[in-house]
């Protein structure tokens, strides 16, 4: 039988679980003093360890023993997307990202938009739930709501390291993305709202050094877009080990 996994994001510091993570393993999975679980930390560790006290507001552990420890990937994906009015969409989305091995989701508002503010914290939760669920070693980090204004300028420094694309629709179909993604770069994508970008947030952005890409001709939902692009930029670079 495999371990409980949990969440802590600084195991070494704090040798005890969270009110909610001590809940779960109390309350919901009926663990004892004594028994052996799994600590993730969202930036690459796993982690053995015996519990010491099992209580609903706070779990202890004994000593950690590192069973993974991976070093950050050559290559990064952080995405901006403008929120559904159903935000049970943007929930399924961030869920869906995590398990994939997303590293950064964050929200922006348009002319377009349909919601202009949103919870971090449950979208937070919800995360870290996809993080145990799928064992990946990383917890993507979740941005803010802030304004496209303040997202087109991000280019101007010129960094190799990092690329900039939307993704786009256009009657003349764009490049897709596979065909554009530079390998070991930081890829940072933008998602619009489903009524598009505007036409002169799209200038603003061409100006600005973001490149348009095609997911494809169909013309995808925000949430499918985000997953779709997320796993072609991990497709890409596996193809190319």
């Amino acid at each position: 039988m495999s371990c409980p996994v949990f969440y802590a994001s600084e195991p070494e510091l704090k040798s005890f679980l969270s009110e909610e993570e001590s809940f779960h393993a109390h309350k919901v999975l009926r663990l004892k003093n004594g028994d052996q679980i799994h600590i993730l930390n969202g930036k690459g560790k796993r982690y053995q360890t015996e519990l010491e006290f099992v209580d609903s507001k706070k779990t202890t552990f004994r000593a950690l023993s590192i069973v993974e420890d991976i070093k950050n990937p050559a290559y990064s994906i952080s995405i901006w997307v403008a929120p559904t009015k159903q935000m049970e969409r943007m929930e399924w989305m961030v869920e869906k990202c995590t398990e994939l091995g997303i590293h950064s989701i964050g929200f922006f508002h348009s002319r377009y938009s349909e919601r202009k503010e949103i919870k971090l914290n449950r979208l937070e939760k919800i995360a870290i739930s996809a993080l145990k669920q799928s064992k990946n070693l990383f917890l993507p980090e979740i941005k803010s709501m802030v304004s496209i204004k303040e997202i087109i300028p991000l280019p101007t420094n010129k960094d190799s390291s990092n690329q900039y694309l939307f993704a786009h629709i256009a009657d003349s179909v764009d490049q897709p993305l596979f065909k554009i993604i530079h390998k070991n770069t930081n890829s940072n994508i933008l998602i619009g709202p489903e009524g598009d970008f505007s036409n002169e947030e799209s200038d603003s952005l061409v100006k600005n050094n973001w490149h348009p890409f095609s997911l494809g001709k169909a013309i995808l939902r925000t949430e499918t877009a985000c997953i779709a692009a997320t796993h072609s930029v991990h497709l890409i670079h596996a193809l190319h080990e």
